[in-house]
């Protein structure tokens, strides 16, 4: 199960895998450098949810997409609990 589909605005769409810290793992159909700034629209049931954060990482995935770690940064305190609500369901 996934938290909800992402799109990042310099490129790239997949799916939010899971979330921890201030952690969110995403698999996307681009890669990116660690350290490359992203912005993220999570859409959710209840809205979308706008994030910005660094990457970590990317590392290829059998079915042809990324897996991308990014650190989430200026994350509000709604926004984590929104996550952590999110991945406690998933």
């Amino acid at each position: 199960m996934t938290l909800g589909a992402v799109t990042i605005t310099q490129g790239g769409q997949g799916d939010a895998l899971a979330f921890a810290g201030e952690v969110l793992h995403v698999a996307i159909d681009r890669a990116y450098a660690p350290g490359a700034p992203v912005s993220i629209t999570l859409a959710r049931d209840e809205g979308t949810l706008s994030l910005s954060g660094k990457t970590i990482g990317s590392k290829r995935r059998e079915d042809g997409r990324f897996d991308v770690r990014v650190r989430l940064v200026s994350l509000r305190r709604d926004d984590r609990a929104t996550l952590e609500a999110l991945a406690a369901r998933a």
